[in-house]
């Protein structure tokens, strides 16, 4: 429509019932589409207006799906004290026609959602074929999107193991949880290295802090394991990443230019990325013994993708407000 722009909050997003495997599936066209070099995405511009908190854009252009936008998103580790979310964001899409925008929505929704996509599609590739065992360390709002994600792609996924450090978010995650997914053994553990051992696929959702945490050492790490680290390098010690055989990353560029600005000094080489992975450039994992860790530093596409399949649906069902630009 001339001259008005859609706006999409949480809840006209929710109405929509996007699901989870709707999302990987777009997701997995977005790596396509960066394979083959259609894809502009610029490094992302951050800035830093209190001690370990940012605000990030995240531009980009899906040339295969026509689709352009930027993401401006905010990281708060301290908003847990004052009871609000940690993350906060909003995403434009504009007419890659005329530049105009045409939607502005809510980015939390969409953000958690593509976050656990995104590490959906290296398990569907990195992980044992036999990952039976989920730990998730960090029983937010990351936590419960990726147990939906990896559920959707782990088909032999049995038991879930959980550490936070916070006990009584644990417990209430649990609860939740455990009516969600009644055919999975969901269970707490005191520390993140409880959760770690016997795990084939690990989760680690801590904030992003600029001293890394250093939790987790070589002993912790187990031959087979797929490590999916949404905190940068802020769980693991440098004997950690030692154990690890190969690195994947969501995108080579950003990995490395976050490497400049001092984050994973202890990574010398990267295999591949995952739109490699995903258009069978090279292969995943090679054997049942190795350990993975697979690095998804955040780009704009899952972004875009999402943002682009509820905008359509918005549109589809008259979902939305309308308003003047």
């Amino acid at each position: 429509m001339d001259g008005k722009l859609l706006f999409l909050g949480k809840s006209a997003i929710k109405s929509l019932d996007i699901s989870v495997a709707e999302i990987i599936e777009a997701i997995e066209k977005g790596f396509t589409d960066i394979s083959t070099g259609k894809a502009e995405l610029p490094h992302k511009p951050t800035i830093h207006p209190r001690p370990n908190c940012f605000l990030r854009a995240l531009p980009g252009y899906l040339k295969g799906m026509d689709l352009a936008g930027i993401k401006w998103v905010s990281a708060y580790p301290t908003n847990r004290q004052k009871g609000l979310p940690l993350v906060s964001g909003l995403i434009l899409l504009n007419d890659p026609q005329t530049g105009f925008p045409l939607t502005l929505m809510d980015g939390n929704w969409i953000t958690a959602w593509r976050t656990a996509a995104v590490s959906a599609v290296a398990a569907k590739h990195l992980a044992v074929k036999e990952a039976d065992t989920l730990a998730i360390c960090g029983a937010g709002i990351q936590g419960k999107t990726h147990l939906a994600a990896l559920y959707t792609v782990l088909p032999n996924l049995r038991q879930v193991k959980l550490f936070d450090p916070d006990s009584e978010t644990l417990k209430i995650f649990i609860r939740q949880q455990a009516a969600v997914y009644p055919d999975l053994d969901i269970v707490g553990v005191p520390t993140a290295q409880d959760a770690f051992q016997g795990a084939t696929v690990v989760v680690t959702a801590a904030p992003m802090m600029a001293k890394p945490l250093g939790i987790i050492q070589q002993r912790e790490i187990e031959p087979g394991m797929l490590l999916l680290p949404l905190d940068l390098d802020s769980y693991f010690t440098a004997s950690a990443f030692k154990a690890c055989r190969n690195f994947f990353v969501d995108d080579i560029d950003q990995f490395l230019w976050l490497k400049d600005q001092g984050r994973f000094s202890h990574i010398q080489k990267i295999t591949g990325d995952y739109s490699q992975l995903v258009s069978g450039q090279i292969k995943g994992r090679q054997n049942n013994n190795d350990c993975i860790m697979a690095i998804s530093v955040g780009i704009a596409m899952g972004d875009l993708v999402t943002a682009g399949l509820i905008y359509n649906r918005a549109q589809n069902r008259d979902v939305g407000v309308w308003l003047d630009l």
